[in-house]
């Protein structure tokens, strides 16, 4: 079983919409995936709600919980992805802590690069690998993006090769209790996610 944790310290930089979008990629590529919502706001938990799909499946977890869900997964499910909540909190620290793999969703704003270190120290405090992830980069702006990178290699960390663009069509599936690739598989944003995943599960050697 294989286990990525979604962290940052800053909210609005698509933490969940990240966790669901990997979790239908993973999904369709055969896995069983569990979606732990750790966050307060339950936005993941909402969205399995209108879900009509077996999978992924969505469970809220608290941090006292984590030991027990995680648990509870082994042998039912080949991926965990845990959404965890924005600021100072406990659980994201005990997400980390579980984690193979931490993955940092950023937008280019200076707002959300700035809290970033945060999360970096968190990671690297617990020895675990993490890659930031540029999320609601403007579609037109490619020097945002290549100034993005550039901030976060200064930071000493390191940036997924896939940038995930401001796109409508994420807002709309998740309406649906659904992911991009879900609406409709041929848009850019689901192509997108698709390299994501393909390059996740080539870093983490996921097999299936």
């Amino acid at each position: 079983m294989h286990i990525i944790t979604i962290a940052m310290q800053k909210g609005g930089v698509g933490k969940s919409t990240l966790a669901r979008s990997l979790a239908v990629a993973a999904a369709r590529d055969g896995l069983a995936v569990l979606i732990l919502d750790m966050d307060a706001q339950q936005s993941a938990s909402q969205w399995g709600e209108r879900r009509e799909a077996d999978m992924p499946v969505v469970v809220f977890s608290t941090e006292n919980d984590l030991p027990k869900r995680l648990e509870q997964a082994r042998g039912a499910a080949g991926l965990v992805i845990i959404d965890t909540p924005p600021a100072r909190s406990t659980e994201a620290p005990a997400a980390v802590e579980v984690a193979d793999l931490v993955l940092i969703p950023t937008t280019p704003d200076v707002e959300s690069l700035e809290q970033m270190p945060r999360t970096l120290r968190l990671c690297r405090g617990f020895g675990r690998p993490v890659w930031a992830v540029i999320n609601m980069a403007n579609p037109t702006g490619p020097a945002e993006v290549a100034q993005t990178r550039e901030v976060i290699r200064a930071m000493g960390a390191q940036a997924a090769p896939v940038v995930l663009h401001r796109r409508k069509a994420h807002r709309d599936a998740s309406a649906s209790g659904l992911s991009v690739q879900e609406m409709d598989g041929a848009s850019k944003a689901a192509d997108e996610v698709t390299d994501l995943w393909a390059w996740i599960r080539a870093e983490m050697q996921i097999r299936h």
